[in-house]
């Protein structure tokens, strides 16, 4: 007798219609509710098993998870301190290793991996030859890190959807965003809601992806979600009032506009044009609904006035950092410091104690990645770095002018565009190499190097998935 599904009671098809998986639901969910109520820490940690489980055994659901969780600045302190976004990483590298032994496949790496090893390499020989200290030893374990998350990004990238992830990453930054206009409006000077300082970051790359998403969009409800989604992003990335982010987010738009379209009128594409004109009237109502607000614009005037010979506030601390980590350059321009030294510069550079204003930058990154790399890793890091960076974007510019339909132009000019900001951006600010940034940077250039990476089995990656 055949039996039709749609007759079937839906509870039939659930995992719970097992008798047996319903026992072992019950055996689970009992222990973890009285663990909740008596010993709260104990009862999260074991209701985290489930998940940790399907994460390891699911590349793509740790992928996911790294996106949120890098909006999530809660540091957990065990002697180090660990963000969620690192516990996130550690699931997704423990799933890759799992995934290359059960089933006996790993990728071979393309030229941007190998890139990735020569700047590892080169950091551990100026460490080296400084001497490990303590600082140089968890800044290495962090770098290792982000370079197995990176791999794994590239080993599951065929399993998941880079529009989703896009979306995710939009969808998150919509959140936080809208929970620091609130604290913002509320009278906060500046607000980062639970991102922490790299928000203005984070929420610069949502804001390109979001556009992105607009000009492509066929239908009205699309635009309209995407283009209320770029006005909440803007507002967050206002509320930072973050010089670098702000810059970076202008002259990312410029090229992304002028690439969609040149690939729109190239292909026949009429949505970009549409939806430019849909975005004249976002424009048109958010000037006055965000002129009832003038504090949102004087906070950043303000910030980029301090710009000049002159510089006072957070522009002249800058100015003290990135003295120090020339002279610590100049100290040995070959390797450097050693890699993640700078914090220390004045065991190297005494004399940069006698600033002024130094003690209040004692500790503190250089704000600037090229700096920190000719500062710590001398002149062969900032090479190694350099031809890391430009071989992704290089390599995702090469991937997206060779699209051919609208999905592949939309997923890999927004690829590339996230190459080149977060290249670009290194050269004047940026923290990509570390804190939750550093998460964003493995990802997407884990995806990037996705292209061009081929597995040993005759499997073809498509990393254009929708």
């Amino acid at each position: 007798m055949t039996v039709k599904i749609s007759h079937i009671p839906f509870y039939s098809r659930l995992p719970i219609a097992d008798w047996k998986l319903l026992l072992a639901g019950l055996g689970y969910v009992i222990p973890v509710a009285l663990a909740l109520l008596f010993k709260p820490i104990l009862g999260i940690l074991i209701a985290l098993i489930p998940i940790v489980f399907l994460i390891v055994n699911s590349g793509r659901w740790g992928i996911y998870l790294l996106v949120v969780s890098s909006f999530l600045f809660y540091p957990i302190t065990f002697g180090v301190t660990i963000l969620p976004a690192d516990i996130a990483a550690f699931m997704l590298i423990a799933a890759y290793f799992i995934d290359i032994f059960v089933n006996g496949r790993s990728y071979r790496g393309g030229r941007l991996v190998s890139l990735y090893a020569i700047l590892l390499v080169v950091s551990f020989i100026s460490i080296a030859l400084e001497g490990f200290t303590p600082l140089s030893v968890r800044f290495f374990a962090r770098q290792l890190i982000l370079f197995f998350t990176f791999m794994a990004v590239a080993h599951f990238s065929p399993k998941i959807s880079l529009r989703r992830i896009f979306i995710l990453f939009i969808m998150a930054a919509v959140l936080n965003s809208s929970y620091s206009l609130v604290q913002f409006l509320g009278g906060g000077m500046r607000s980062f809601g639970l991102a922490g300082h790299g928000y203005a970051d984070h929420v610069m790359l949502a804001l390109l992806m979001a556009t992105g998403l607009f000009l492509f969009s066929t239908d009205l409800r699309s635009r309209v979600i995407y283009g209320l989604s770029i006005l909440i992003v803007c507002g967050g990335l206002a509320a930072t009032q973050t010089r670098a982010s702000v810059i970076t987010a202008g002259w990312g738009l410029v090229v992304l506009i002028f690439l969609a379209l040149k690939s729109a009128r190239q292909f026949g594409i009429t949505t970009p044009r549409k939806s430019i004109k849909w975005a004249t009237v976002f424009i048109l109502i958010a000037i006055p609904i965000a002129a009832t607000y003038t504090p949102v614009f004087d906070g950043i005037v303000a910030r980029f006035e301090r710009f000049g010979f002159h510089a006072t506030g957070t522009i002249l601390l800058r100015w003290v950092l990135w003295k120090a980590a020339w002279a610590a350059f100049l100290k040995n321009p070959v390797f450097g410091i050693g890699a993640g030294n700078f914090a220390e510069v004045y065991r190297w550079v005494p004399e940069v104690k006698f600033d002024h204003v130094f003690y209040l930058v004692s500790g503190l990154s250089t704000h600037l990645v090229v700096l920190a790399a000719l500062a710590e890793t001398g002149i062969v890091g900032f090479i190694s770095l350099v031809s890391f960076l430009g071989g992704a974007t290089r390599k995702s510019y090469r991937s997206f002018s060779r699209a051919q339909t609208e999905p592949e132009i939309v997923n890999r000019l927004l690829l590339f565009i996230i190459a080149l900001v977060m290249t670009g951006s290194s050269f004047y600010a940026g923290s990509w190499f570390w804190g939750s940034n550093s998460y964003h940077l493995a990802l997407f250039f884990g995806l990037i190097a996705a292209q061009g990476m081929s597995p040993i089995s005759a499997e073809k990656i498509e990393p254009d998935q929708q």
